[in-house]
Formats: structure tokens, sequence, C-alpha cells
């Protein structure tokens, strides 16, 4: 430090403790370090071995650049701050504790964060901001030591120690807080100033604001030290002030930090509430969290009781949550397969409502079980095939990681977290799948935690679920129960040599007998005392239903409900009790309930038919008002026949239960249920799904309805007058389909493509409309009142392509058809210009230019099938002259004008063709035309 500089006295609050900054912070680590760690602490740790480390994992990690970046990050701060030791030798005797337990916490930080890559990552980015920040120590050791005399006076190194060491606390209490996010049952210190005493304790505040104000803190620190040691020769008065001024910084920051005025406070929790949103939404696209059905078991209470007392499941439960395991990662990786029970039970048996039973025991008797120091928390999951976003391993983690932030949201531990993860997130909307698992398994390793997964049978991609659950035990002592049929793959990790792992719970039927009869008692009596079996009953029937279920809860259910259904008369009802025998097994019920619902209304099989179909086979999810409009689409078959009010809400009495409607969302009551109707058994149902080419053929019949009759004929937007385009220098020129950032919205290529699924896999049923010729006047998108038109606009097409080829088509039907169900909407669409051009108007809105090409040959070949004498004959080859010539005009269409319709689609309301053959209808002709 210059030497020439005036005595100026500076006020310590602890003149006793010779240096009690450094102390502090030492005592700090020492009390901070779990037992657990300090194996991994070394305490005469330096920059030399931690940069040698670095090095080490930069060169083993060349295939992997993240790793390598946030080495070097790491590195450039260990540099940047080594040479602050040698800066304050200058005015005191370093002592090599000082040393040592600053660079050990920095190396048990980078130690601990080291299986949370994309966390690390953060963590690396901030101690990169932090270096960048920091003074210049070696260019102010190497000026310093050639201006420093001996004649310095110790009282002044005293104080100048004192100064300098602000910032090594500092940044001992930041590593420590980060430290202490990766810890379980110890609590982070925070920015604290230990120089300033206070009669209360400082406010807590989240990662992210704490480290806002270490930067300013490093700043004033910066500012301060640069001004002490620019000049051989200073201003007395000057370095006085500097002095003061960086005292009077850290003074005020103490005083802000025990500020707790009562308002400050609330808009502080609702600052901390809306990151937690924002978390959430970052992890995850879905914002209806899956919930647990509890219907069946608020009729019957108390009916899984006896799976919660099976010792096994209670072994699993009553384990304790070790603190000193949950932060020993060799341990938990030696043990994580006996956190795991598998409970497996055949279809039918009622795992879906055990699982549900387990997840309230958990939730309810947390408290109660005295197995850690916080009560453990719950989270759950049930894959379920039916439900689009309940299916990928994706889907769950990202669902259960959204859990967990919400249980934990008030927890300080869990905010540090999430101010880790959000860090320098805003340019993307949702976090990797990587990111997610580094989330869960954070947020585990924090808090003692059970985990239900039910269904994992349904899930896409089993083996990929089950790995990535493993990682996640063996970094957290975290305990997973999973339900699922009997015939699932465990892979091997989860066997665990000279040990009885994987655990595995059979159900067998017996179990399951008097939970079933309970039910079915209850339910019958109830029914019996209503009506429903006539005037008089023979109510010792009602133990011999229970015993035909053969421990099948779903069969028992299922039956329940095709009693109560108003298809049955009361004497048929009884005549079912009385030959319950006939009717034992999933197959035989549903295929009697089939038959029943055969006996409906031609109107009502129909919307029972075509229910059937939309969930099984849509292209896309389809919801409940999008669903309503293709149910209620125009039919010449049952023209005149009344619908119900509601037909989403009379959907489950009109299957007799094969459908459940719960908050507008509806799904067959049970995935076997579908496999019932796809399965070679019921294709001489009129409700079979076996054949799927049949199945296409009527979808696209209901979607060609709609486009020919349901959608008004009249442009779907105002008319807009012709506006030369800007020629810009990027401009192709081209009428070629182009694939745009908005034509993301319809999700799939031109029909002309060769991979057909790729056409529609993102289609999606929403309200996010782009097109520039609306954005700039509309008020309400164009389609609010026609909530099918998206979906009948872009899918007619590849469900009728799948209708005509022979790959959707079971072999054994492959005949020469007897009948054409799409014939007639097809016809009928084709034959009405102004519908195709409301249709051809609504695909260039959607962002998709409309091509039939791939329908023209595949329909011609059809017309070697059937007789040109016959009606269907006929009508097929006047369709597909029609189609032909549809096609062509398409064609021109997409090459011409593909540009100027994208960006205002009502040009095609008043276009005519250039050979003076009018095919587009002219709008202005039609409003005159019908004055």
């Amino acid at each position: 430090m210059p030497s020439q500089t005036q005595i100026v006295d500076i006020t310590m609050v602890e003149p006793d403790l010779e240096h009690p900054l450094f102390d502090e912070a030492i005592d700090a680590i020492q009390a901070s370090v779990l037992d657990e760690h300090r194996q991994h602490f070394h305490h005469q740790a330096n920059a030399s071995l931690l940069l040698n480390e670095l090095h080490s994992v930069t060169s083993n990690s060349i295939k992997d650049p993240k790793l390598v970046l946030c080495s070097r990050k790491f590195a450039f701060f260990v540099r940047t701050f080594a040479p602050y030791f040698d800066v304050l030798n200058i005015c005191v005797q370093v002592r090599p504790e000082w040393v040592g337990w600053f660079w050990g916490i920095v190396r048990l930080v980078l130690k601990t964060s080291s299986d949370y890559p994309s966390v690390q990552e953060k963590i690396a980015d901030m101690f990169e901001v932090v270096a960048h920040i920091l003074p210049l120590y070696k260019h102010i050791y190497e000026t310093s030591r050639r201006s420093t005399s001996d004649s310095q006076s110790h009282s002044e190194d005293d104080r100048l120690t004192a100064l300098m060491s602000y910032v090594y606390a500092d940044l001992v209490y930041f590593s420590l807080d980060v430290y202490h996010v990766f810890c379980r049952g110890s609590k982070g210190f925070g920015l604290r100033h230990p120089t300033f005493e206070s009669t209360q304790p400082a406010l807590w505040r989240p990662l992210d604001s704490r480290f806002s104000r270490l930067e300013a803190r490093i700043t004033q620190h910066r500012r301060w030290l640069e001004k002490e040691t620019e000049g051989q020769v200073q201003n007395f008065a000057e370095v006085a002030q500097h002095r003061k001024n960086y005292l009077s910084f850290l003074q005020r920051q103490s005083e802000i930090d025990n500020n707790r005025h009562v308002n400050r406070e609330e808009q502080r929790m609702a600052k901390r509430m809306r990151r937690v949103a924002k978390a959430k939404t970052w992890l995850s696209s879905c914002s209806s969290p899956v919930v647990s059905n509890t219907n069946t078991r608020q009729q019957v209470p108390k009916a899984c009781d006896w799976f919660l007392e099976v010792p096994m499941y209670r072994k699993w439960k009553e384990d304790v949550f070790d603190r000193c395991t949950a932060n020993d990662t060799s341990t938990l990786e030696r043990t994580w397969q006996h956190r795991v029970l598998f409970v497996q039970a055949r279809t039918g048996f009622g795992k879906t409502y055990i699982s549900d039973a387990v997840i309230d025991d958990l939730a309810v008797k947390a408290e109660e079980l005295d197995i850690c120091d916080e009560p453990p928390s719950t989270a759950f999951f049930h894959f379920d095939r039916s439900r689009p976003e309940s299916t990928h391993p994706g889907d769950a983690f990202r669902n259960l990681a959204c859990q967990l932030l919400q249980m934990f949201r008030h927890d300080g531990s869990t905010l540090d977290a999430i101010c880790l993860l959000l860090r320098r997130t805003s340019c993307r909307d949702m976090a990797t799948i990587d990111e997610v698992l580094h989330a869960i398994s954070l947020l585990l390793r924090q808090h003692p935690t059970f985990l239900v997964i039910d269904g994992v049978d349904e899930c896409s991609d089993l083996e990929s679920f089950l790995m990535v659950l493993a990682g996640l035990c063996r970094k957290s002592d975290t305990r997973v129960i999973v339900f699922s049929r009997p015939n699932i793959k465990i892979p091997l990790e989860y066997q665990k040599w000279a040990s009885d792992a994987p655990h595995i719970l059979s159900l067998t039927r017996e179990r399951n007998e008097a939970t079933i009869e309970s039910y079915v008692t209850l339910e019958l009596n109830r029914m019996a005392d209503q009506g429903f079996f006539g005037i008089s009953m023979d109510r010792t029937l009602i133990p011999q239903v229970a015993r035909a279920s053969n421990g099948e809860f779903l069969w028992a259910s299922m039956l329940v409900k095709f009693l109560q259904s108003p298809a049955l008369s009361s004497s048929e009802r009884h005549a079912i009790l009385q030959n319950i025998q006939s009717l034992e097994g999933l197959e035989t019920l549903y295929c009697n309930m089939l038959i029943v619902l055969g006996r409906r209304p031609l109107h009502e099989k129909r919307i029972i038919a075509d229910t059937f179909r939309w969930l099984s086979f849509s292209i896309n999810h389809l919801s409940s008002s999008a669903l309503r409009a293709a149910l209620c689409t125009f039919d010449s078959n049952s023209a005149g026949e009344s619908y119900p009010t509601d037909v989403i809400d009379a959907l489950s009495e009109l299957t007799c239960g094969l459908l459940h409607v719960e908050n507008n969302a509806i799904v067959f009551a049970h995935r076997s249920i579908r496999e019932h109707l796809q399965a070679p058994l019921s294709q001489d149902s009129e409700f079979s799904l076996y054949d799927e080419s049949s199945v296409h053929e009527h979808l696209a019949a209901r979607c060609l309805s709609y486009l020919a009759h349901d959608v008004p004929k009249r442009p779907l937007g105002g008319l807009q007058p012709y506006s030369p385009p800007i020629q810009s220098t990027n401009s192709t020129g081209s009428g070629a389909s182009l694939r745009t950032s908005k034509s993301g919205d319809s999700g799939y290529k031109s029909l002309s493509s060769s991979d057909e699924v790729n056409h529609a896999a993102n289609v999606e049923d929403h309200n996010h409309h782009n097109n520039a010729s609306t954005t700039s006047i509309r008020t309400i998108p164009f389609d609010t009142h026609l909530p099918f038109l998206r979906y009948a606009a872009l899918c007619w097409p590849i469900h009728l392509s799948r209708a005509l080829s022979d790959s959707y088509c079971q072999p054994q039907n492959n005949l020469l058809p007897t009948s054409v169900p799409y014939l007639g909407a097809l016809s009928a669409f084709l034959t009405s210009r102004i519908a195709v051009t409301t249709w051809v108007e609504a695909s260039f809105r959607y962002n998709l230019p409309p091509t039939l090409t791939r329908l023209v040959g595949p329909l011609s070949d059809l017309k070697g099938e059937i007789s040109p004498t016959t009606g269907a004959g006929k009508d097929l080859r006047l369709v597909v002259t029609e189609l032909r010539e549809l096609s062509e005009r398409l064609v021109e269409l997409k090459r011409d004008y593909t540009p100027i319709l994208r960006d205002n689609a009502s040009l095609i309301w008043q276009m005519e063709s250039s050979d003076e053959k009018e095919y587009w209808p002219v709008w202005e002709f039609h409003v005159n035309g019908s004055r």
C-alpha cells in the first residue's frame, strides 16, 4: 500500500478481536460443513491445487463443451482472486488457515454441485460475474509491492486488514449459501455484515437478491481499493473520505437488512410467489395438475385399509429418513434399490384406487411418522394413455417438479434453488428435460419425500422412465412406490446382489375380495332401495355378484355402472343378477354392454360410435368444445333426430359408463375398454375399432360433413383489398409451400410429404392464431364459434389418406367395399364451391396451403372395386373427377399465390381463374346474386 498517507481513525465494533472477519468466516465454515462432507473438505487447499483439478476436469471432458466452459469459468475466478492474498500479505502476515479454508469451501461447492450440471453451470456463471467485478489484485500487488515502505505503522495495517477482510467474508458467506442448496438439515447464513451489530437478525432474502447485494459490495470494495492504491503520494483527506464512504455503504446495507416493514415484507413474499409460478411455468407446459381419483373410495370408506397394513408397505413407509444418509452420496448409491417398492396386480384389480389411498395415507399421516426431522412430503403421478399429457416420461417428471416446487415454496433452500434454476433463462420458454431432472433431484436432496407412481405400464417409454427414476434414487433418499401390471420389465439395475431387491409386492385376488364385497353390497342395496330391480328383489343374490368378480375391482365397478344404465329395464337388471356367472370376466361384460348399446336409437348409436373413434384415432386430442361440434355434425341418416341438451354431459349415461366425463374431459373409464374395442373379439360389433381403415373413413366423413354443412357459406373474416407486398432482398419469389414460424401453428407439412405421421404431430385445437391478415384489426379470433374448424380443415385429408391405405386395413377385412361412408360427405363438399373456398381460406389462415395430390390416385384405384352400375360407383366417378380438377387448381394456387394468400387469405373470395373459367367464387357476385 502507498506509504505516504495520513492515519485515519476507523472505529471498529469489536476492537478486542485482531482479525474478526477472517476468524468469524472460518468459524462459519467449520459450523456449516456437514460431517458427511468433511472427507471432501480440504482445509489446506490452495489456488494451484484447485486450478490443477479444474484443468484435469477440462482435459477429461473434451466431449462435453458445457462442462469445459463451466470449469473455465471457475478457473477464471480462482486466478482472479488468488492474488488477493498477496495484496493482503502487504498489510498483515496472512495465516495459512485463511487461504486454506477459503479455497476449501470453494472446492466443496464444486464437489457438491457436480451431480447437477445444469445448476453448476449457473453457479459457475455467478463466480465468473464476481471475477469480472473484483479488483485487479495482481496489478495492485505488483504496484503496491514496489511502493511499500518498511516504516508503515502496524496500527494502519490492522485497519487496512479489517477493510480488506469484508470481501473475504462476503465471498465465504456466498459460497456457504450455494453449498447449503445441496444439503439437507442445514440453514444458510445469507449475506451478513458481521462488523455492524444489530438487536434483530437480518431479513432473509432469496439468493438472487443476496447476489445482487454481493455485486454491489464488491463494486464498492473495488472503488475503495483502487483509490487506496492509485498513487504513491495521495491526498490524506480523500483517502479518509473513501474509507468512510466504503464503511458508510456497508452500514446502510446492514440497516436495510434489519428493516422489517410489514408492507415491504408482504411485497417480498408476493414477489417470491411470482418467482415460484414462473419456475413452474418454465418446468412444465401443462397447467392442469394431475389429480387423484377419490370417487370410488368416497363411496366405500376404508376400502383400501387392508393394503395400508401390509407389512411390506409399512416397512417401506416407516423406514427412517436419516439426514446423514441424505447427504452421503456414497451411501445413497449403495442402498437406493431398497427404497423402491413395486406393487403389481392384474388389470382391473383396483391399483389406481389403492395408489390414491397410499397418497392420502402418506399425506395425512406424514406428521405422525417419527422418521425424520421434518414431515416427509408426497408427490404423485398417474400415467394414463387416454390423456395425451400423461403418457411420456417427460410429462411425469415435469409434473413432479411442479408439485415439489409448490410444496416447498416457503423453504429458503428451495427458493435459492429456484433462483439458480431460473438464472438467465428468459430466452427459453421451457426447461430441457435435463434441467427438469436436476431440479427434481435437487429438491429431493433437500427434503424427505415420497413418490407415488401409478399405471407405469401405460408409460410410452417404460424403460427410459425406470432408468431415469433409478438415477433420481441414486442421488437422494426419496422413497418410491410404483403401481403396475405384472408384465412390466424391471431393469437389471434395480436388482442388488445378495438381497431381495427389487422389492415386488404382488397382489392376488384374495386380498381384494373383502373390499369388492363391501362395495358391491353397498351399491346394490342402495339400488334395490331405489327400485332399480323392481318391487321385490332377492338380496341373497348380492354376495354371488361379489364372488363373480374374481378379485377384479374394475369388473365390479363397471357392472354397477351397467346396472344403473337407463337402457336396462328392472326385469333385465334382475335377470343379470340371477345369471351373473354368464358375465364373469371383463371381456364378457364389455360384450354384453355393447349389445345393450346396440339397442339405442340410430342417432345415439352414431354419437357413441363416433366418440369411441375420436378418442382412439383422432390425429390430435380434441377439446370438449371441438368434440361437441364433431359429434353434432350433419348426418343425412339421422336428420330430424334430437340430440341431448349437452351431448358431452350425456356421454357417460349414453355409454353405460364406458366413458368417463369430468370437468369437460372425456376419457374411457379404463384403458381395457379401448383395448377390447380394438380386439378381434369385437369386430362384429357396430362400435368396433378393430378395422382402423374403417374408423378413418368415418372420421373423414365427419370432417367433410362439417365443412360442407356446418361451416357458414361465407368468408371467415372481413374481406380486405389486395396490397402489393414490399419487395425484400430475401424474398424467394416463389409460391412454394414454405415451412415458416407461423406454420408451426398447424404442426405438419404439406401432404406431399412421405412422412404422414409428422404432418399432424402437433396439430392442436387451441386459439392461437398468428395470421397476418387478421392481427391488425381482429378483436375476436375468426374461428371462435367454430371450434372444430381447425381440426376438420387440416385433418380430413389425413383421415381419408389413411382410410385409403392398405397399411391401416385388417387383412381379413380387405375385401371389396360394400359401402363408402365418406362418399356422400365428400361429394357434398366438392360440389359446393363456396364450401371448398371456405376450406381453402381456413387452410391459409392456419398457414398450411391445401393440397390433395396424393388422394387422387388411391380414389381412382377404388373405381375398379365398385361397379359403375351402382349408385356408389356413379358417385365415386363424379367425386374422382371433381377431386382431380380441384387438386389441379390447388397446385396452381399454391404455385402462383401462396405468399399473397398467406398474408391475406380473404383474397381467395376475390379471385378469378386466368382462363376465364370461374372456379373460386367471386364474393361480390354471390352477394349481388343473392339480393
